[in-house]
């Protein structure tokens, strides 16, 4: 059965995520071919995503088969920004690697989305990966003061019925989407906060009144342009300024792989750090030390993989507030496999 449609518009912890049901999803495993999948390509274990078809900004009129399946605008592979036609600001993925705002720094790696188009036994979904490689996620805490409805999260995807991960699209105002989650009887949308009080800043699911969508659930999604060449790293102020979720060690697990020169990765190969702090610089420096051969951080990629079922996603800043276990992949620049990565173009207009 298809999701359900809807009107024209009018106008912390995976712990708590909900899991309105299985969506029986296909999803695909760890590629054999890593820089494939940090491509954004669907190709592994079952994610059967068609061919691209029309221009990226396709409005959901029926004529594209990705309107057809439900996620238009998106397209498999692309970076995209969202950003709110209520309140402006871009959707963002928070440095506690958990919560998702509203930022309005347009160039921020944070506000950089990976678009990934899933296939399950009876629906396409989007699922969208922010900078820790985390996907924007519905949970089941209730928003905080001043906010209405429930937190969206970034969550890793470990489960085939990890569908409190998958979203589908119906057309907003403006060349605008509503990004949706659940069923008729269960329909919710990811809501901005804050259209009169600024300071509140969080992203939000509400359940949705099917007679009246708001501007404050209305995205204008942005495709960001590809480039061959790794732009600057975002690399964050550090310090005891600098808080930690309550509890952390400030001490990271690291769980690391390095792909071979086309790209591909042996699980059996991987190996384990503790990093101390959360700065990607120490983090590259390390790996790159225990590599040899004289190589230093420029002469590496890094991909963070955040659960069992997700896809790699190039790490360009600083790891999140938290001392969760992260997995990386290690691509050595000049190799066959780095050679097919792209990066996003952050500072395009």
């Amino acid at each position: 059965m298809s999701p359900p449609s809807l009107p024209p518009s009018s106008s912390e912890e995976e712990a708590s995520r909900g899991k309105p049901g299985s969506a029986s999803a296909m999803a695909p495993g760890r590629s054999t071919s890593a820089s494939a999948a940090a491509r954004g390509e669907s190709g592994s274990a079952g994610a059967r995503a068609p061919g691209k078809s029309g221009a990226a900004g396709a409005v959901a009129s029926g004529k594209s088969v990705w309107a057809e399946m439900g996620v238009a605008p998106f397209q498999d592979g692309q970076y995209v920004r969202l950003r709110n036609r209520g309140r402006g600001g871009y959707l963002c993925a928070d440095e506690t690697g958990r919560g998702v705002s509203i930022d309005r720094r347009r160039e921020m790696v944070n506000t950089a989305w990976v678009a990934q188009v899933l296939e399950t036994d009876t629906n396409y979904f989007v699922l969208l990966r922010g900078a820790y490689g985390r996907h924007l996620a519905v949970t089941r805490a209730e928003a905080g003061p001043g906010h209405v409805g429930f937190d969206a999260a970034q969550c890793a995807f470990d489960e085939p019925e990890d569908s409190h991960v998958m979203w589908w699209t119906t057309p907003g105002k403006n060349g605008s989407v509503v990004l949706l989650h659940g069923t008729s009887a269960r329909l919710r949308a990811l809501r901005a906060n804050g259209r009169y009080r600024r300071w509140h800043r969080r992203v939000i699911v509400e359940a949705i009144n099917r007679s009246r969508v708001t501007s404050m659930m209305e995205w204008e999604v942005q495709v960001i342009p590809m480039r061959v060449e790794r732009p600057p790293y975002q690399l964050r102020p550090g310090g005891p300024d600098i808080p930690w979720h309550q509890g952390s060690e400030e001490t990271v697990q690291v769980n690391c792989v390095v792909a071979d020169d086309n790209g591909s990765t042996d699980e059996q190969g991987r190996g384990a750090l503790t990093l101390h702090g959360r700065s990607l610089m120490g983090l590259g420096n390390e790996l790159a030390q225990r590599l040899g051969n004289g190589l230093n951080f420029q002469d590496i990629t890094l991909c963070i993989q955040a659960g069992n079922l997700a896809q790699p996603t190039v790490l360009l800043t600083d790891l999140p507030h938290r001392d969760d276990p992260v997995d990386i992949v290690v691509f050595r620049v000049g190799t066959p496999g780095h050679d097919r990565l792209l990066f996003p173009d952050l500072d395009a207009e």
